[in-house]
């Protein structure tokens, strides 16, 4: 076994501990904290400037350095580390720099609309950083998840997704790869990841988690989210896990709507192992989540919002004193009910460190505002903006966000050393729940159409096949498409001996029962979240990827093909068919050993589609 290997197996287990603590009082240990009584209120401060300080000397500790900057900020400055802002454009003008260095903000978040290219956002990041020489620098944050979460994609590693590292069950991988991205964008002068996600999927109706997850066992999450934040910080990476204390039970979307959770208190602390197992292993954040707890949080308040949650079971209960950033505070769970200025004093006062405000300016106004007269008048007290502002400072002397960058030149040149990791990620995944003799693996001699509404799946199939067929249908066809397509479909399919059917959401399941009642075989690739799966019974051939990024088409091709096995396993439960479950395409074939050396088990019967028999499965691990 490989040492991390054994180091992660002996982190779960160590999870699985009772922890020395009393059993839980939920009135006491959820009780808001003290008030403490405001100071005389001082008029705001809204000059901003920048107060040159040496360096502290590098055998002070993280928390002496702190403290050190804490002493010299004043309070409008303070409040500018309390808060994590967005812009948009590709470059930096006077108002993007009035924003960051008006405020003085403590951290900077960019999405996809700031990102062009690797080589574009460092120089973008350069120069952001370049506004705080002598002060104190912001975070220069990202979401960069893998799968469909991706920001900066050419020149770097990219990663096919969460759910396909829980279909490899392979903790070592996961640490390698979560490095190897995360030095990545160190190189490009970010100095914080928002992820991975430690949501357990145990909704599969759920609208915004889906295949960001592990899994829908909290275990499996557990041990791939440790080594995913282990390989992050190793990498000297701010590291910000989420959705704080759990997005995967629900079936709302909170950029659109307050999601409400009803698990009770036991329901909530076994999904909360896979933060409590990376808290133990010192985690440096968490991303908070807008919904409701009603049943821990003694009311419907947003978690976000929550003394109940962020100090009451955050703070008291898992005794974690890392870093509370908000989710944003523009969705519209937050900002229709409270106004985002009221929501970044609620979320203050309730235990967070920071709030995030990505998008429009004058809410960015608005909340700092709001933040700059609370402080004034007292309703936050001086205690807790010092708390807050501490966490901030002593994670950006950790993670050496006030150190000098390499060269631009030299952190370009050294980008995506370790690039092939997201395509053996992806061959690792493959799970095979379906297949039929006849039509799997793919017969060079076959006339075969290709359906699919993620392009390069096509491109992997012309690659070993030119003379493949290809229609690209739109993932989500207007309303009054859907008939037309149907009937394009349908046409091309005739005389093929199989359709190959690229399936990203339920739009194209339509396409798969249209296929079948002309009688053309039909197999199945998933690309979307696995529980697409269960409505593919009419499909000879059912395989998943959890991915649609390129390196996983490609290993679904591979597959098909027969270039290589299918040694994923399903990391969540389906109608019919176990956790755990998955053929290996190599066991199929009389004779044929497992591509990872080991042997194949016995034949355990049917498969759970109805087709071949299932050597591997194993619904328990």
């Amino acid at each position: 076994m490989r040492p991390f290997a054994l180091s992660m197996l002996v982190l779960a287990a160590c999870a699985h501990r009772a922890p020395d603590r009393p059993a839980l009082d939920l009135a006491a240990a959820m009780a808001p904290p003290p008030v403490e009584a405001p100071t005389a209120p001082v008029p705001p401060e809204v000059a901003v400037e920048v107060a040159p300080v040496p360096p502290e000397p590098a055998a002070a500790s993280p928390r002496a350095q702190a403290e050190a900057w804490l002493a010299r900020l004043t309070p409008a400055q303070k409040v500018g580390q309390l808060m994590m802002v967005g812009f948009g454009g590709l470059e930096v003008d006077e108002k993007i720099e009035a924003l960051v260095k008006g405020y003085q903000v403590g951290g900077v978040c960019l999405f996809k609309r700031n990102i062009d290219s690797s080589a574009q956002v460092a120089r973008l990041n350069d120069q952001l950083r370049g506004f705080f020489e002598g002060g104190v620098p912001p975070f220069i944050a990202v979401d960069q998840e893998g799968g469909n979460v991706v920001r900066v994609s050419d020149t770097v590693v990219v990663l096919p997704g969460n759910m396909a590292l829980g279909a490899t069950r392979d903790a070592a991988l996961a640490y390698e790869a979560s490095k190897a991205q995360a030095l990545d964008l160190k190189r490009l002068g970010f100095s914080m990841n928002l992820a991975p996600v430690l949501d357990v999927n145990s909704n599969p109706a759920n609208p915004v988690i889906g295949i960001r997850s592990v899994s829908d066992r909290a275990s499996l999450v557990a041990l791939l989210g440790a080594a995913l934040v282990k390989g992050q910080q190793d990498a000297n990476l701010a590291t910000i896990a989420k959705h704080f204390p759990g997005h995967g039970n629900v079936d709302a979307d909170s950029h659109r709507a307050l999601p409400r959770l009803d698990d009770d208190e036991a329901q909530l602390l076994a999904h909360l192992e896979p933060f409590r197992t990376s808290m133990a292993a010192g985690l440096d954040g968490v991303m908070t989540a807008h919904l409701a707890v009603p049943k821990v949080g003694l009311d419907g308040t947003p978690a976000t919002l929550s003394p109940a949650i962020l100090t009451g079971l955050l703070r008291r209960r898992l005794g974690y004193d890392g870093l509370v950033l908000t989710d944003e505070l523009e969705m519209q769970a937050i900002a229709e009910r409270y106004g985002v200025g009221r929501a970044a004093v609620l979320a203050v006062n309730a235990g967070a460190d920071m709030v995030l405000v990505p998008w429009r300016a004058e809410k960015k106004a608005e909340v700092h505002q709001a933040l700059l007269e609370a402080v004034a008048r007292g309703d936050i007290a001086p205690a807790r903006l010092d708390e807050a502002v501490r966490r901030v400072l002593e994670l950006k002397v950790r993670r050496g966000v006030f150190e000098p960058l390499a060269p631009l030149e030299q952190r370009l040149a050294d980008l995506g050393q370790g690039r092939d990791l997201g395509l053996t990620i992806a061959r690792k995944a493959v799970t095979l729940l379906k297949a039929e003799a006849r039509h799997f693996p793919i017969s060079a001699r076959k006339k075969v159409v290709v359906v699919t509404a993620e392009s390069s799946l096509a491109e992997a199939i012309r690659r070993r096949m030119p003379q493949a067929r290809v229609l690209v249908v739109p993932a989500y066809p207007a309303e009054g498409a859907r008939e037309s397509l149907k009937r394009e479909v349908r046409a091309a399919s005739l005389g093929a001996d199989l359709v190959v059917l690229g399936v990203v959401n339920a739009r194209q399941l339509e396409l798969l029962t249209n296929v079948t009642l002309t009688g053309v075989p039909v197999a199945a690739v998933v690309m979307g979240v696995p529980y697409l799966a269960s409505a593919a019974n009419d499909a000879k051939v059912v395989l998943l990827t959890y991915s649609y990024r390129d390196t996983a088409t490609e290993a679904a091709a591979a597959a098909l093909f027969g270039e290589q096995g299918t040694p994923g396993r399903l990391p969540v439960e389906l109608p019919r068919i176990p956790y755990g479950y998955g053929l290996n395409s190599f066991c199929l074939r009389e004779g044929a050993a497992r591509e990872d050396g080991g042997a194949c088990a016995p034949s355990h019967g049917k498969s759970a589609m109805g087709s071949r028999p299932a050597p591997h499965s194993t619904a328990s691990k």
